[in-house]
């Protein structure tokens, strides 16, 4: 999972994010404090599985939690974003929801309130029935999204924190074809740092991981660029 918090509170930032680095489940944590760092931030909006936002940012700049909701939305509308706030009026979740917040928490939140929903967000945004599950499956493939664990047959797969996150990409769109630049940004998000050989690569050490269940070959290329995992 790749969070990014919005939130010019930093404190209260790195507490959040240390939460969640802490889990297995979380491949990167990104803060954001400024408006600027936002707009930068914008061309790989994409490549984020939940974002988190305060509800007043940056005055200095005449910019607010409602331009930011705003922005997001027209680059994807089915990212989960949760609006942090300290105010429980009903005027400010009638207008979060109106801009398709995905939820909304009130300030002071205990953080493993907050851990929960950002896991059941998490869930739906990666298949609508998840939030009545812990498991995906395809075939004999199974992720336990709790355990952030792999089994095949029922067997544990021996896989470092790379290849589940990797794996997770296929097994969420099973059968479907994913462009090489999407897994490139959900994993290492910086494509001017990353050249397009280092997926290949991770791909074929996951591969290799999974020769030893003999699934090996369920994920294949497909015209250079495109990707899937197909029984």
């Amino acid at each position: 999972m790749n969070i990014l918090i919005i939130e010019d509170d930093l404190f209260l930032a790195k507490n959040i994010a240390k939460l969640f680095e802490k889990k297995i489940i979380i491949n990167r944590v990104k803060i954001i404090t400024n408006y600027n760092h936002f707009l930068k931030e914008l061309s790989i909006i994409k490549s984020y599985d939940i974002i988190l936002i305060d509800i007043f940012l940056w005055p200095l700049e005449k910019k607010n939690w409602i331009d930011i909701l705003s922005i997001i939305r027209e680059k994807d509308s089915q990212i989960p974003v949760i609006i942090i706030s300290r105010f429980d009026e009903c005027k400010y979740l009638e207008e979060a929801f109106s801009k398709w917040a995905s939820d909304y928490i009130i300030k002071p939140f205990r953080l493993k309130e907050l851990e929960i929903r950002v896991l059941k967000w998490f869930k739906i945004y990666l298949d609508n029935d998840l939030s009545k599950t812990k498991n995906i499956n395809y075939f004999w493939l199974e992720y336990n999204i709790s355990k952030n664990e792999f089994y095949y047959n029922g067997i544990i797969l021996d896989l470092t924190k790379g290849n589940k996150y990797l794996l997770l990409l296929f097994l969420s769109s099973p059968e479907k074809l994913l462009k090489e630049i999407y897994l490139v940004e959900k994993i290492w998000w910086d494509l001017s740092f990353i050249i397009e050989r280092n997926l290949r690569v991770n791909i074929l050490r996951l591969k290799n991981k999974l020769k030893k269940y003999k699934i090996d070959s369920w994920i294949s290329n497909i015209r250079w660029e495109w990707y899937i995992l197909r029984k």
